[in-house]
Order: C-alpha cells, then sequence, then structure tokens
C-alpha cells in the first residue's frame, strides 16, 4: 500500500484506488476519491480539510445522522401532546420530504432557504415557514444536548421579521353566520372558545368530568393548560350550556362510553380545519382564525365589565401582555371613547361657563 502525508492528512492506496485519511476529533475519517489518479485524492483530501476547519465535519456518529433521526427524536420528546399532534403533521407532510435524507452535518444556511422559497412558492407566509423552521431548529439544539452528541454545529437559521400582528375579531353578526355555517360537531367548540377565550389546545382534550352543569364551570386540569395551572371557567347560559347539553344528550344516547366533550361520533376531534375554512367562507369571513376567537373573547369581557384580573383566570393568560400586544380596541371601542370624551368635554365647558 502506497502512503503519502500531506499535512494533517494522508492519502494512500488500496489496489489502484487512491484513498484519504483526515482526522477529527482524534478519529480518522477516510474516503475512497473513486479515481486511479493521485490527484483526484489530492483534490478529496484538500477537500477535507477545508470542512475540518470549518467545522463543516466531526468524527464520530455525528458524523451519520440524518436529519429524519433527529425529528424522530423530537416528536418523542417531553412536549405537550398538543404540539406533538401538530409538530406531527409538519414533520411529515414537509419537514421529512425535504430535509429527512440529508445528514444533519450538512444542513446548510443555503438548504434552509431553498426550503423557505418552495414553501412560498406554494402559497404559504412567511410566518408560516418560519414556525416550521423553529421545529427543525428544535431538532438540532436537541441533537447537540445529547450524550453522545447528535450534533456538533447547528447552522445558522435565518428567520423572517414578522411585522404583521393580527388583529382579528369576531362581530356578533358575523358571530351567528359562522356558527349556523359550521358542521354540528364543531359548534360546541367553536360557541366555548367565542364566549371563554380558551385555546384550542386547552378545549379539545375535555372530558364529561370536568364538566359540572349544576355549577355551571368546566375545570380545566393541570396538565391540560399551556400555563401547567388547574383553572376552571365558566359554562354560560345560552348557545354555550344549549350546545353542551345537546352534545351530552347525543353522547348518552350513542356512545355512553366516550368521554370526550368535543367529539366526532364519540371520536375526540384533533383536526378540524378543513371544517372550519369551509364554514368560513361560507359566512364571508375565509381569513378568521381559531385565535381570534381568543381575542374576541378577551375583549368582550373587558367590554362587559369583567375585571382584567378575573377575564386573565378565565382566558389562561399569565400577564396583561395579550391585551397590550394585540391592542384590542376597535371601532366600536373608538365610537364609545369618543362618545364618552365629548360629553367630558361638555360637562367641562358647562362647569366654566358656570
Amino acid at each position: 500500500m502506497a502512503t503519502n502525508s500531506y499535512g494533517s492528512g494522508t492519502i494512500f492506496q488500496r489496489g489502484a484506488i487512491w484513498w484519504v485519511q483526515v482526522c477529527v476529533d482524534n478519529k480518522k475519517i477516510r474516503q475512497s476519491s473513486k479515481s486511479t489518479k493521485k490527484s483526484e485524492a489530492i483534490k478529496l483530501r484538500d477537500k477535507l480539510l477545508g470542512k475540518k476547519h470549518r467545522r463543516e465535519i466531526t468524527g464520530g456518529p455525528a458524523e451519520s445522522v440524518l436529519i429524519a433521526e433527529l425529528l424522530d427524536d423530537t416528536l418523542k420528546s417531553d412536549i405537550e401532546e398538543s404540539t406533538r399532534y401538530i409538530w406531527k403533521l409538519v414533520v411529515e407532510k414537509n419537514l421529512r420530504p425535504f430535509f429527512g435524507k440529508i445528514k444533519a452535518a450538512r444542513l446548510s444556511t443555503d438548504l434552509l432557504d431553498d426550503y423557505r422559497e418552495k414553501r412560498i412558492a406554494e402559497g404559504r407566509s412567511h410566518s408560516t415557514a418560519n414556525r416550521e423552521l423553529s421545529i427543525l431548529r428544535t431538532a438540532f439544539h436537541n441533537g447537540r444536548k445529547r450524550s453522545p452528541p447528535k450534533v456538533r454545529i447547528v447552522p445558522y437559521f435565518p428567520m423572517v421579521k414578522e411585522t404583521t400582528i393580527r388583529k382579528g375579531f369576531l362581530s356578533d353578526e358575523i358571530y351567528t353566520k359562522l356558527r349556523d355555517s359550521l358542521e354540528h360537531e364543531l359548534k360546541p367548540l367553536f360557541v366555548s372558545a367565542y364566549v371563554t377565550g380558551i385555546r384550542k389546545g386547552e378545549l379539545l382534550p375535555v372530558q364529561w368530568s370536568q364538566v359540572d352543569f349544576d355549577g355551571g364551570v368546566i375545570a380545566l386540569e393541570r396538565d391540560e393548560t399551556k400555563g401547567r395551572e388547574a383553572r376552571t371557567v365558566p359554562i354560560l347560559d345560552g348557545d354555550m350550556r344549549d350546545l353542551l347539553l345537546a352534545s351530552k344528550k347525543v353522547r348518552d344516547e350513542s356512545w355512553p362510553d366516550a368521554p370526550w366533550v368535543f367529539n366526532r361520533a364519540g371520536e375526540r376531534i384533533k383536526d378540524f380545519r378543513g371544517g372550519w375554512e369551509k364554514a368560513c367562507k361560507e359566512a364571508g369571513v375565509p381569513d378568521l382564525n381559531f385565535h381570534d376567537l381568543r381575542r374576541t373573547a378577551v375583549r368582550n369581557m373587558r367590554r362587559d365589565g369583567v375585571p382584567q384580573v378575573i377575564r386573565m383566570k378565565i382566558s389562561g393568560h399569565k400577564t396583561d401582555s395579550m391585551e397590550r400586544r394585540y391592542n384590542i380596541v376597535d371601532d366600536d371601542d373608538l365610537a364609545v371613547a369618543k362618545e364618552f370624551m365629548e360629553r367630558g368635554m361638555k360637562l367641562r365647558k358647562s362647569a366654566a361657563v358656570v
């Protein structure tokens, strides 16, 4: 076997084929030049040394880990079940097909840019691309923390600044139209979110054992809430109570052993985007987001005079950041403010004349 050393890299022959060996992190990395020409081996050696210098290659098993493995590890990690469900949809539909077969050590910022361009070309927003890439970034950071690490270097993840904050609200008129447009299984879920502002991920796991019609409350368990704190929310008379009672009656008659409040034929509702989007189009609000119900509920509670500390307990906010961030003021609020301000000015002028 002929051998020649060049700096920290070595080239040698196995039969007629030239090979390269580079030492990285005290581990030997060998690659075939797949050529009988020594010059090709020299080129390969220099390329590997350059990657070593830029920390694009490292020694050990991390070199062979595929991104698919990192995604699998993340889906099995300690995350909320509602989060795991959504992340799995994103991983299987978008991230895995694009990145899955790529070695983690070869992920580059250029590839991340390519993914964003693909998603934008498919009609998705930069915000959506940001959310999806953040899952991949979490997978890489988790891989780097493992023992031994499955990732040595986490590349730069370019995120587009999101300057548009959603300020959607649901008017009383559109509420009625949307309620009537929804399939009957989704109506209790929709009305409960509209009235209380409870997050979708907190509503979907609710079971009938948590619903107290006599006391007029729903008890949210600690492990079901985003803030990891149990809380109780009211069942209001009207649509919310009526629809929940109707759903309970159907459940008792048709599938009495089913525990889920928000269900289809006794099975827990997990994904209802199709039915939601269809109903929103029929109601004339195609861009309405389910999360807009949360903002609407907080605004309505404030209008109704519910103290801030109480509405925060109902909706599950720990701070008043939502009201500050989304600037919960609309044209009706401004009209009321205008009326009060003008009344105040008239009173002050009258007092000045006297």
